[in-house]
């Protein structure tokens, strides 16, 4: 167990991959696509899953200054398209030469038949990649097989892609077109008799799972996270209170985004069939936060109270899955001093007791007197904090119900005193939305869970072991997002909702109440 008074940033530079499959287009209205296109504000879209013109035409009328790759739209089965990216220049399409060391390269060949071409124009120097930077392949219909009798999986073309990863001295990462979006697995191949370690991301062209629109964050160390995000939750169905039936009732009268919405009284919502007056008020105040991305705070309560006037700890846990057997990592962020304290659990992830002991004590002998703030911590972070407590240490049990814990996802959406512009409620989605700058780390709460359950699998062995400042990092992000969303929940007005709404057309809206 370790623990530090600080992490390092390792935030690299990034660019924004968005996944718009084409199964899920075919039932996603033109203005909900412009809505998730101007939300993501992505460098890169793609386009997985099966060949669809109508598709790819919807995404290039509303996104017709960015790159869209659908290598699936050629005939002849030999497309391949080839883009680069910088943090000085940008995104563009890659010329036949080769680039600076540094540059990140994103490759989509049109079928798994090309992998064996494009192996043999790397190794050639008929084309070339950044040698210092990750390259990122997509296969736009690469799915893992699934075999029942078995439960194994294997990865098709497994050969192909080993072979493109030992080619080049960069990391290489797989985008799979046809696994979920929140797929990800490093795949031990290999190539020669040499082992090849291979990551695979899914790209959410799935039937199965349930199709979604998804944004990468993809790394200069071929790291990727992704924000998974439902085709609902854009258009005329993000808008709280809008479900199917009255998306389609808006339409029919004319209404087809959130601006026209936005745009009508409240008295035109509640003529319409099922939208009562309390209904409609609320559809109309929560056009008004996803139109400006501030929060909207409906009540005069605090969101925290603290026993003086420093500011509440900003605190996040990292365990090895949704029913845990041990918090290995305890972050918390003191916005007072702008530190972030990590506990970790590096020696031994059978026992609990070590790093529960090392965060209990330091609290206590040093912030005592202080609130704590969590997201959705009453049903996550202080419920196992509790039990995990109770189990191991319970002489500290009484003074750890003496600490002032309050979680600001209930009070702001269970209780329903906010309208915040995410488009789920997921902290990550919501920061983003509010202009939080992540660190880039390329993870994701899954990927962490999954990275400490490999090294509790086999503690003794280097290869299992994270990569322990990028998981500290990763924490300490999610800490400081909770800071940023808690801020800007406090600088939001407060206003009453049916009070909104009032100037029709016009968009003009009087007596917005402030409490």
């Amino acid at each position: 167990m370790t623990k530090q008074s600080s992490s390092a940033n390792i935030q690299s530079d990034t660019f924004e991959l968005l996944t718009l499959p084409s199964i899920t287009l075919e039932h996603v209205s033109q203005p909900a696509v412009r809505d998730a296109v101007q939300y993501f504000d992505p460098d890169l879209i793609t386009i997985p899953g099966p060949r669809n013109p109508k598709a790819h035409a919807s995404v290039r009328d509303t996104a017709s200054n960015s790159p869209v790759v659908h290598p699936q739209l050629s005939q002849g089965g030999r497309h391949i398209q080839h883009y680069r990216y910088t943090a000085d220049t940008g995104l563009h399409e890659a010329p036949n030469s080769a680039p600076p060391a540094e540059t990140i390269d994103v490759i989509a060949v049109q079928t798994r038949d090309l992998l064996g071409r494009l192996h043999a124009q790397l190794i050639s120097d008929e084309r070339h990649t950044g040698s210092d930077a990750a390259t990122f392949v997509i296969v736009p219909q690469l799915t893992v097989e699934w075999d029942a009798a078995s439960l194994s999986t294997t990865l098709p073309s497994a050969a192909d892609l080993a072979a493109l990863a030992a080619a080049l001295p960069e990391p290489v990462t797989i985008f799979a077109g046809g696994q979920p979006a929140e797929y990800y697995h490093e795949w031990d191949l290999q190539h020669d008799h040499t082992a090849v370690t291979v990551p695979v991301a899914g790209l959410g062209a799935t039937e199965r799972d349930g199709s979604q629109f998804a944004q990468y964050a993809c790394t200069t160390h071929g790291r990727v996270a992704a924000e998974a995000v439902d085709p609902d939750e854009f258009g005329l169905r993000a808008l709280n209170g809008i479900g199917q039936a009255t998306a389609t009732r808006l339409q029919q009268s004319g209404c087809r985004t959130v601006e026209d919405v936005r745009n009508l009284a409240v008295s035109d919502l509640t003529d319409l069939s099922g939208i009562g007056r309390t209904t409609a008020e609320r559809i109309h105040a929560h056009a008004d936060v996803l139109d400006s991305a501030e929060p909207l705070v409906l009540t005069n309560k605090t969101p925290v109270k603290t026993r003086d006037d420093r500011p509440p700890l900003c605190i996040d846990i990292e365990t090895d899955g949704l029913s845990p057997t041990i918090i290995w990592q305890f972050g918390v962020y003191d916005p007072a001093t702008d530190t972030h304290q990590a506990f970790v659990e590096k020696d031994d992830p059978t026992d609990p007791e070590p790093v529960l002991e090392a965060f209990i004590t330091w609290l206590l002998a040093n912030h005592d007197d202080r609130t704590l703030l969590a997201w959705n911590g009453h049903k996550f972070d202080y419920k196992y904090i509790t039990q995990f407590l109770q189990q191991y240490l319970p002489e500290y049990v009484d003074a750890w119900d003496d600490v002032w814990t309050y979680d600001l996802y209930k009070w702001a959406i269970r209780d329903e005193n906010a309208l915040l512009p995410g488009r789920t409620n997921k902290l990550d989605h919501v920061a983003r939305a509010l202009g939080y700058d992540s660190a880039g780390t390329g993870l994701t709460g899954a990927q962490t869970a999954a990275a400490y359950q490999a090294f509790m699998r086999n503690p003794e062995g280097s290869a299992s072991e994270p990569d322990w400042e990028r998981h500290e990092q990763y924490c300490e992000d999610d800490c400081r997002a909770l800071w940023h969303v808690y801020h800007a929940i406090l600088d939001a007005p407060r206003r009453d909702v049916t009070d909104s709404g009032t100037g029709g057309a016009s968009g003009q809206q009087a007596g917005l109440t402030d409490f």
